[in-house]
C-alpha cells in the first residue's frame, strides 16, 4: 500500500453536532394547532431547530444554489444542451430565472455558486467573483466508467459547501434553503441514493428533465454502470462522493453537515438535496434532525432516500422545477406554522398565581376566660410546633392545614 494523503472524515466538517432543542408546549385552551396536526410538526420542529419553545418569525433566510455539470449528461440522459447549466447561473444571478423571482416575491436572497460548471460559450463571465470563487472544476467525469473526480477534488468540495454554510450562519441567516442546477445531476443522485440503498437502477431512475422513453433507457443504463462501480465503496461517504458524486453535490453534504453543526435548520429540494442528504447522514448520523424537505418530487430516487432518513415533505409538488422552488414553496407553509404557534402561545392565559393559606377561624360568641392568654401569646397562634407523636390540639386544625393551595400546574408535554 502506498502512502497519499489522509481520506477526508465527514465527521471533522459536523464537529460539535448536537441534537436541536426538544420544545415543551405548555397546556392551554383547545386549539387546533395544540392538536396533532402536520403544522404543529413543523412549528415544533422550527422551534427546536432554533432553541426555543416557539420558535420567532423567519426574517433572516437565504436560498444556497450550488450549480454543477456532470458528465454522464454526455450520454444523452438529460433534455439540458451543453451550456445550458451555464446559462441557468446566469439567469438565476440576474433575477430572469423562475427561481429567483419566487425568491424575489417570498423576501429570500439568493446566492448561487458554481462550483463545478463547464462553460464553454463563456456565460460565466461578468458575474460576481462570488459566483465562481469556490469552483472546483469544470464539470465532473462520466460516472458510468471513471471517478467523478479526484480525492483532492471531493475534499476541496466538501469543504467549500462547508464554507458556505459557515458564512452564511456567521451573517445571521436563521434558515438556509438548498438547491441545485445542473444537466445530468438527477442521475449523479440516482447513483448514490441506489449504491447507499443497495436498490437497482430501475428503482431509481426517473425522467429527470422531462426525458422520454429513449432517454429514461440510456439512463437507466448509465445509472447502472455507476452504481457497479459505486457499491463497493457505498460504506464510505467521502470515497463514494469521489466515485459516483460530483462537485456539487460534494458540495451540497459539505453544506449539510456545517449548518447542522452551526445548529442553524436546512430546508432541503428535489432529488439532488435529498442524495446529499442521506450521504451525509451515513457519514454522520443525526445529522439529519436539523433538515426538513420541502417538496416531493416524482423521482423515485427520492422517495426512497426520504423514507430511509425518515423526512416528510411539506408539499407534494410532483415534477419539481428544481433551483429550490420546492423549497421556497414550502418556505410560505413554514411561516404560517410560526406564525399560528406564536399566536396561540400569546393567547394562552398566564398561570394563575397560588392563593395564600387561610387562617384559623375564630370561634364567634366565645367569651375569653378571665386571666386566660390572649391571641398573640397562645403557643399554637404563634405556630409553636407540636411534639412528634401528639395530636394538635382541638380547634387548630385551620392554623395547619384547613387550607390547601391549588397548584396550577398543567399536563406539560414535550413535543419531540
Amino acid at each position: 500500500m502506498t502512502d497519499g494523503p489522509r481520506p477526508l472524515n465527514l465527521r471533522e466538517v459536523a464537529e460539535g453536532l448536537r441534537s436541536p432543542h426538544a420544545p415543551v408546549v405548555p397546556a392551554g385552551p383547545a386549539s387546533p394547532l395544540l392538536a396533532p396536526s402536520r403544522l404543529r410538526e413543523l412549528a415544533t420542529w422550527l422551534a427546536g431547530a432554533r432553541d426555543a419553545d416557539v420558535a420567532g418569525p423567519l426574517e433572516r433566510v437565504r436560498l444556497v444554489v450550488l450549480a454543477g455539470d456532470h458528465g454522464v449528461a454526455a450520454r444523452g440522459v438529460s433534455l439540458l444542451e451543453p451550456g445550458a447549466t451555464a446559462a441557468a447561473v446566469r439567469a438565476l444571478v440576474g433575477g430572469t430565472h423562475p427561481a429567483a423571482a419566487l425568491a424575489a416575491a417570498a423576501g429570500v436572497p439568493l446566492a448561487v455558486h458554481a462550483l463545478g460548471v463547464a462553460d464553454p460559450g463563456g456565460q460565466l463571465a461578468g458575474l460576481p467573483a462570488a459566483v465562481t470563487a469556490r469552483a472546483v472544476r469544470a464539470g465532473s467525469e462520466d460516472v458510468s466508467v471513471r471517478d467523478a473526480m479526484s480525492a483532492e477534488e471531493t475534499e476541496a468540495a466538501v469543504r467549500a459547501g462547508a464554507a458556505i454554510a459557515d458564512e452564511a450562519v456567521d451573517e445571521g441567516v436563521q434558515l438556509l434553503l438548498l438547491g441545485d442546477v445542473g444537466a445530468g445531476a438527477t442521475a449523479v443522485a440516482a447513483t448514490l441514493v441506489a449504491a447507499c440503498l443497495r436498490k437497482g437502477a430501475v428503482d431509481v431512475v426517473g425522467r429527470g428533465s422531462g426525458i422520454g422513453d429513449d432517454a429514461w433507457m440510456r439512463k437507466t443504463a448509465a445509472v447502472r454502470d455507476a452504481v457497479r462501480r459505486a457499491r463497493t465503496v457505498a460504506t464510505r461517504p467521502a470515497v463514494l462522493l469521489q466515485t459516483a458524486g460530483s462537485p456539487d453535490t460534494a458540495a451540497a453534504v459539505g453544506f449539510l453537515l456545517r449548518a447542522a453543526a452551526r445548529r442553524t435548520p436546512v430546508l432541503l429540494d428535489g432529488v439532488v438535496g435529498a442524495a446529499a442528504a442521506l450521504v451525509a447522514s451515513r457519514g454522520v448520523p443525526g445529522a439529519e434532525k436539523w433538515w426538513l424537505v420541502g417538496a416531493r418530487t416524482a423521482e423515485p430516487a427520492q422517495h426512497l432516500a426520504l423514507e430511509r432518513l425518515k423526512l416528510v415533505p411539506v408539499l407534494d409538488l410532483g415534477a419539481g422545477r428544481g433551483a429550490g422552488t420546492g423549497a421556497l414553496a414550502a418556505l410560505g407553509v413554514l411561516r404560517a406554522a410560526q406564525a399560528l404557534a406564536a399566536a396561540d402561545a400569546a393567547a394562552r392565559p398566564a398561570p394563575e398565581p397560588e392563593p395564600e393559606p387561610e387562617g384559623a377561624p375564630e370561634a364567634e360568641g366565645a367569651p375569653e376566660a378571665e386571666g386566660a392568654p390572649g391571641p398573640e401569646s397562645a403557643p399554637e397562634a404563634q405556630g409553636a410546633a407540636v411534639p412528634v407523636g401528639q395530636d394538635a390540639p382541638a380547634g387548630d386544625a385551620g392554623a395547619g392545614g384547613g387550607a390547601h393551595a391549588h397548584g396550577a400546574a398543567g399536563d406539560a408535554r414535550t413535543a419531540g
